[in-house]
């Protein structure tokens, strides 16, 4: 094993190079609460047509070598590691991130909250050592899955807005118990309707503004209260509600105010557009269109990785800032967009279901013992959406495993499985810098 000492950058002959090396980089982990450099320690193995790496915060043992797969196994263990195939789609591991409507699950975060991990190896160490090679030397496109709370108002997101960040949903399940008939929910937009009873848009966009200040006046008294009572709960009182304890500490606000805060709720709301969700469908959010998430509606997510947003309205207490952003949001909110953009066909079994400048994601469906090719310039993650289909003769992605492939100019999918299958696609179209 060839040791190269401290590198300044990864050269992509480094890559190139045969057998195995040893070297140590420098990592600045600005996502983290305190921003700190990390002295990482990597081995790099070339072996039977593939590169294989172990990336770690802590030294290897003195003498340690990696001439095969087994040695560099025995020295990834010693650092409670395991070895990476940098040339064959890795699996990303996820991490959950508490919401006061329920979860976020993400496979590719990376900031204070959460960073997720690569065979419990940092996704950021994993960048920022070969992304020149993986093809990202940014942050990666955002895929996350929304899990919210099956209970009314307690469990619909943020009605918000982004003015660069953009999103596509693909619904994966809707909770029987929170819409019998099978159908779910979105708001999205304003409500045409509505909207056409004014004379202007700016008188349209007074209404909804005075019909949200009307009711965070209500919103902020039930929220005070609930501050005080959340006390009694002990540590963590903090950290978002479980349903249960919404439920118990809501049960102690006078009737009455809870009444006047439904009422005014439903006032506000009015303004706003509602669209019917089924397993399967698919919604694209453009910047500049107010949108939130019903309860009880599970979503794949995929979004370009910005992490701005500003809140119109919200149910109940907002954790994150004491404020909303109606004024600021309101200015610049499209009040004629009401439906996302509809997928594309590309072929029998092949949608285009979100094309932007930063990225596109292709929906493919295959029957039993069918197969599909898909083409690619950058890198790509693939997330299982139903059934189970195989990539490239090698990796079985099943329902919300996600996979972060190199770039390749072709994908093979193969349905090998007894029902049909889905899975999406997603490839960043303008590469970080």
């Amino acid at each position: 094993m060839k040791s190269l000492g401290k590198l300044e950058s990864i050269s992509p002959n480094l890559l190139d190079m045969p057998r195995a090396s040893h070297f140590c980089v420098e990592h600045f982990a600005d996502y983290l609460s305190q921003p700190t450099s990390i002295l990482l320690w990597v081995m790099l193995l070339h072996e039977g047509g593939e590169i294989y790496t172990v990336i770690s915060d802590r030294d290897f043992p003195h003498g340690t070598d990696a001439g095969n797969l087994a040695d560099l196994s025995e020295a990834a263990n010693a650092v409670g590691r395991e070895p990476i195939c940098l040339s064959q789609p890795f699996e990303l591991e996820t991490v959950s991130i508490p919401k006061p409507w329920g979860q976020e699950i993400w496979y590719s975060g990376i900031e204070q909250r959460g960073v997720s991990t690569v065979k419990n190896v940092p996704l950021p160490w994993l960048l920022s050592v070969f992304g020149e090679y993986l093809g990202c030397t940014g942050s990666p496109m955002l895929l996350k899955i929304l899990d919210p709370f099956p209970e009314p108002n307690l469990g619909d997101l943020y009605f918000e807005m982004h003015e660069k960040k953009i999103e596509v949903y693909v619904v994966t399940q809707i909770d029987p118990a929170a819409w019998p008939t099978g159908s779910g929910k979105i708001r999205y937009g304003f409500n045409q309707e509505i909207f056409a009873e004014f004379e202007s848009d700016d008188k349209f966009r007074d209404s909804y503004q005075e019909s949200v200040t009307e009711y965070r006046l209500t919103r902020n008294e039930i929220d005070t209260q609930l501050k005080s009572l959340r006390k009694q709960l002990g540590p963590g009182a903090g950290n978002p509600l479980t349903p249960a304890q919404y439920h118990q500490l809501i049960a102690q606000i006078d009737p009455e105010l809870n009444a006047r805060e439904e009422h005014l709720r439903k006032k506000m709301y009015r303004h706003t557009g509602l669209l019917d969700l089924n397993v399967g469908d698919v919604v694209t959010v453009a910047p500049m269109v107010p949108h939130s998430l019903q309860h009880g509606v599970r979503v794949i997510e995929f979004q370009t990785p910005h992490y701005e947003r500003y809140i119109l309205s919200f149910g109940q207490e907002v954790l994150t800032q004491d404020h909303w952003d109606t004024d600021s949001a309101l200015a610049s909110a499209r009040t004629d967009v009401h439906a996302p953009t509809p997928p594309v066909k590309i072929s029998s079994d092949q949608d285009l279901i979100a094309d932007f400048d930063a990225f596109k994601v292709t929906r493919i469906k295959l029957e039993p013992g069918k197969s599909a090719e898909t083409q690619h310039t950058n890198y790509t993650i693939v997330i299982g959406v139903a059934g189970a289909m195989t990539l490239d003769d090698l990796t079985v992605v099943g329902p919300e495993r996600a996979f972060f492939q190199p770039p390749r100019k072709a994908l093979r999918l193969t349905n090998r499985g007894n029902t049909p299958a889905t899975i999406l696609v997603a490839e960043e179209n303008n590469l970080a810098t």
